[in-house]
């Protein structure tokens, strides 16, 4: 006998009236969301190398065929650009995952001026990916960055697409929310600072620096630490914290990142330890 699922768009019954117009609404919510992600069951995730955060993810990574986001985290003043490195530092990563076994061209839309104060810097991106399959694409206006990620999604032999952007723009989400999940091509949104944001995205990052762990009896930098929140997670698992959080920690020496057990985390004392592998992204 066939199996009927339940009609998403179907009218719920009030709990003896006492139901609210909001509890109504977030019930529909869900349905809808449930209906769409047994819609992507089947649709191809590619893990982030880290097992306790692919644990929570839909199909155990990031979806292919979807909108991501990654933005900065809330700077105090002159630290700025330490928050802004971490982001542009874990983008390059997730631009690194996607190109692993997929062949084709990295399409990165920015600015003149850049969301950033320079482009990244070629020989730092060797760390996760050949920057030989690297398209820069300067745009004029947020407008144009949109439209070239757009079209970047439609065109064939592109295996990723990363756009830096300050605008927020609901439609422009949603157009490159469908171009990326009918092509399979994954689509990054990349902010140097929280922003109103994309309600379409499938996962939304955003990214800090944090203190590192000196080696004892020496005055190093440490290796660099950064504080990821998965502040949305669309069709992922349910997570028994509200905003699920990791630190993780960079090998230079592997080109690795690795999540760090909290009860192993030290503050490293002064400010200038919080080092980032991004921040030499800026060349």
């Amino acid at each position: 006998m066939p199996v009927i699922s339940p009609n998403p768009f179907a009218p719920l019954a009030a709990n003896d009236g006492a139901a609210s117009v909001s509890t109504v609404l977030r019930e529909k919510v869900r349905r809808l969301e449930r209906a769409h992600s047994a819609q992507r069951a089947g649709q191809a995730a590619v893990p982030t190398g880290l097992a306790a955060i692919d644990a929570v993810l839909p199909q155990g990574g990031l979806l292919t065929g979807a909108l991501h986001e990654v933005e900065a985290g809330p700077a105090p003043s002159g630290r700025v650009a330490a928050h802004d490195g971490a982001a542009l530092g874990f983008a390059a990563h997730l631009m690194g995952r996607f190109a692993a076994g997929t062949p084709g061209t990295l399409l990165w839309c920015r600015r003149p001026s850049g969301v950033f104060d320079a482009p990244p810097y070629a020989p730092a991106l060797a760390a996760w990916f050949d920057p030989a399959r690297l398209l820069m694409v300067t745009a004029r206006r947020d407008e144009d960055v949109f439209w070239a990620m757009e079209e970047g999604l439609r065109c064939p032999g592109i295996a990723a697409v990363l756009g830096e952007t300050r605008a927020t723009d609901a439609t422009a989400g949603r157009r490159l929310s469908l171009a990326a999940e009918k092509s399979g091509v994954p689509a990054l949104l990349l902010r140097p600072q929280p922003a109103p944001p994309q309600s379409v995205c499938v996962t939304r990052w955003r990214i800090a620096p944090a203190p590192s762990r000196s080696t004892p009896g020496l005055h190093d930098v440490g290796a660099a630490r950064w504080r990821l929140d998965l502040r949305r997670n669309r069709f992922g698992a349910p997570s028994i914290a509200e905003i699920p959080s990791w630190l993780v920690e960079w090998n230079d020496e592997t080109h690795c990142l690795a999540v760090v057990p909290e009860t192993l985390h030290r503050s490293a004392g002064p400010r200038f330890d919080e080092r980032l592998a991004g921040s030499r992204l800026a060349g």
